[in-house]
């Protein structure tokens, strides 16, 4: 379920990581994924919150945000010439 409060969050957060700079340009390649990919980065691993709180937070089942980090970390991965190795295991 999204709200004006989240949205904002969301928006306000892209803007900043877009400023950071990164030598491997992580952050950049962060706010360059699909929306929903990005909230999953942000709300799981910036925010820190647990992937059913993430669920709760996006109306959508812990499967799926699962799903979504693995898509996420999958691209960021191909962004930033990295190895990709998903060896089924959640990052913490």
């Amino acid at each position: 379920m999204e709200t004006a409060a989240f949205t904002a969050v969301r928006d306000a957060t892209r803007t900043r990581l877009q400023a950071l700079e990164s030598r491997l340009g992580l952050y950049a390649a962060i706010t360059r994924l699909p929306e929903r990919q990005y909230d999953v980065i942000v709300l799981r691993y910036i925010l820190g919150y647990p992937a059913t709180r993430v669920a709760e937070i996006m109306g959508i089942s812990p499967a799926t945000v699962r799903s979504h980090a693995r898509g996420a970390r999958r691209r960021l991965a191909h962004d930033l010439h990295l190895e990709w190795a998903d060896e089924g295991k959640e990052w913490s």
